[in-house]
């Protein structure tokens, strides 16, 4: 009886990451290290931002591919907004990123309404940003929460046009120190409204500087005959002030 030849087991190989298509890896970056969210300096992030960063630490070569996808593909806000990161020695996140990674982002925002009575000393467009390392910046995204110069706020606003200078200043500023900046890009809550006082001077500054501005596809539909929405939209804009003079910023 012939001898049965002994059994050698033949392992499957490993999966070779690096052997797929540039193409394909970067889908596979974008998919793992992108999001919908804005990135912002929160207690969250150890848990939503961590596991992603950390695969940075796989090799220098997937690193070296990855972080253009991470601070390309995402949005980060300038000046936090958390509780727990709001304030005047609250840092922005830009100074805390090294320089090759300020170059890497593509689009920043800027959120208006926190501290509509009193902003933080932090929220200027200074050189501690570090904007003009910021040299792949092409979006600016402004999320405006309330426009204090409405009647609503009357009595509780330090004056009429207080928040509407800060706000002018502080976008102009900002526009000024992002030397490649292309859009300005307007979102916002339902009780701001594109012909206010707030919404018409940013127009401007924005349009003094000759960059392109884009509005939110449909968060900018107005009504056209609001006389029959007076009671319905004062009531979005008691609520949105009753919001900011609550000291809860929104994330």
């Amino acid at each position: 009886m012939p001898a049965i030849p002994a059994f050698t087991p033949n392992p499957q190989q490993p999966f070779r990451f690096f052997d797929l298509p540039s193409e394909l890896r970067r889908k596979i970056f974008k998919y793992l290290l992108t999001e919908d969210r804005t990135v912002d300096l929160s207690p969250e992030n150890q848990h939503r931002a961590a596991d992603r960063l950390s695969q940075f630490l796989t090799c220098h070569r997937f690193h070296e591919e990855a972080y253009p996808v991470f601070y390309g593909g995402n949005t980060f806000r300038i000046f936090p907004t958390h509780p727990n990161f709001y304030g005047s020695k609250a840092r922005s996140i830009l100074p805390r990123l090294s320089p090759r990674y300020r170059a890497a982002i593509v689009s920043l925002e800027l959120r208006l309404g926190p501290g509509w009575s009193k902003p933080p000393r932090t929220w200027a467009a200074s050189d501690r940003l570090r904007l003009g390392e910021c040299t792949s910046v092409r979006n600016l995204i402004v999320f405006v929460e309330c426009d204090p110069s409405h009647q609503i706020f009357k009595g509780f606003r330090v004056s009429k046009d207080f928040f509407t200078d800060f706000s002018s200043n502080l976008l102009g500023g900002l526009i000024e120190r992002l030397l490649f900046l292309d859009n300005v890009i307007f979102d916002r809550y339902p009780a701001v409204r594109k012909d206010g006082e707030l919404m018409t001077r940013l127009r401007s500054v924005v349009e003094e500087r000759r960059k392109r501005i884009v509005w939110v596809p449909g968060k900018w539909d107005d009504p056209v005959t609001p006389r029959g929405l007076v009671n319905k939209t004062l009531r979005s804009d008691l609520l949105c002030a009753i919001e900011a003079i609550m000291g809860h910023p929104q994330a």
